[in-house]
């Protein structure tokens, strides 16, 4: 990776790969900068809220982003579905539109969800986007990769890519999350857990496309789930090894399946 702040210059073309509607609001500044398209997996419904898809609509347009062609195609409910029965084909098909719009786009940097084991549709979102990416590379398109991280600190840590926003960016930034009333209390619970001035700073974190994730690997999501098992809230609990490992691989042998793929190492085993 060459000086990531020459991506920000017209010259570039970006795509944002998120999970959920809402998402990036962690990326508002990056929006205003760089006018990327914006591809979201799920409508941010929930088990039964209301889709979040207008509202993100709404942001885009006032930031001077776009929703790219693949937006909110699945229910939350659908994908979480899909995972418990290691259901791969609906985010391969995903996948598939999305390298095809990398292909066409002439997309030079790409954003997805950061895996940080907090959210199983969330950590699926990240290894899409990447396999998307190394589908693409495969037609020789040079695509840098970035994570963002959606619940830790907003000033992360690593090599990448860190925006500065100044008062006026950092006012317009709070207002849309203002006017973004569905996540009214995710707002107001990161900015108690971080403070409102961490969000002053918008940090992309390179990705190296060849680490994989080990596969004993035990997230948050599957803590919380077992715990809720054994209180009797649930009969059974999504697992990573058991539900998303097995959607994780197939999306990367959809992307080695490209002609003249680049390696892109399958999961530890």
């Amino acid at each position: 990776m060459g000086d990531p702040e020459e991506l920000l210059g017209n010259n570039h073309s970006w795509l944002l790969i998120f999970a959920h509607p809402g998402h990036e609001l962690r990326a508002h500044h990056l929006l205003e900068r760089t006018r990327p398209a914006v591809a979201i997996l799920t409508d941010g419904s929930g088990s039964n809220g209301p889709p979040r898809a207008n509202h993100t609509r709404e942001l885009l347009a006032r930031a001077g982003a776009r929703p790219a062609p693949v937006f909110c195609p699945l229910s939350d409910r659908d994908a979480y579905g899909a995972l418990m029965s290691s259901d791969a084909e609906p985010f391969v098909a995903v996948c598939d539109q999305l390298a095809s719009l990398l292909r066409e786009a002439s997309i030079t940097a790409v954003v997805v969800d950061a895996a940080e084991g907090y959210n199983p549709v969330h950590d699926l979102c990240h290894w899409l986007g990447r396999a998307a990416v190394a589908k693409a590379r495969a037609f020789s398109t040079n695509i840098e990769v970035f994570e963002l991280d959606l619940v830790s600190h907003p000033d992360g840590r690593g090599q990448g890519l860190r925006l500065a926003l100044d008062d006026r960016a950092f006012a317009r930034k709070l207002a849309a999350a203002e006017r973004y009333s569905l996540l009214a209390r995710e707002a107001e619970a990161a900015f108690d857990q971080h403070g409102r001035e961490a969000f002053r700073v918008e940090f992309l974190r390179h990705v190296d496309v060849s680490m994989p994730l080990p596969v004993s690997w035990m997230p948050y999501y599957e803590e919380v789930g077992e715990a809720r098992v054994r209180a009797g809230v649930y009969s059974s609990a999504l697992r990573y090894a058991d539900h998303v490992k097995p959607v994780v691989e197939a999306l990367l042998a959809f992307a080695r399946s490209a002609p003249y793929a680049e390696d892109l190492s399958p999961l530890h085993q």
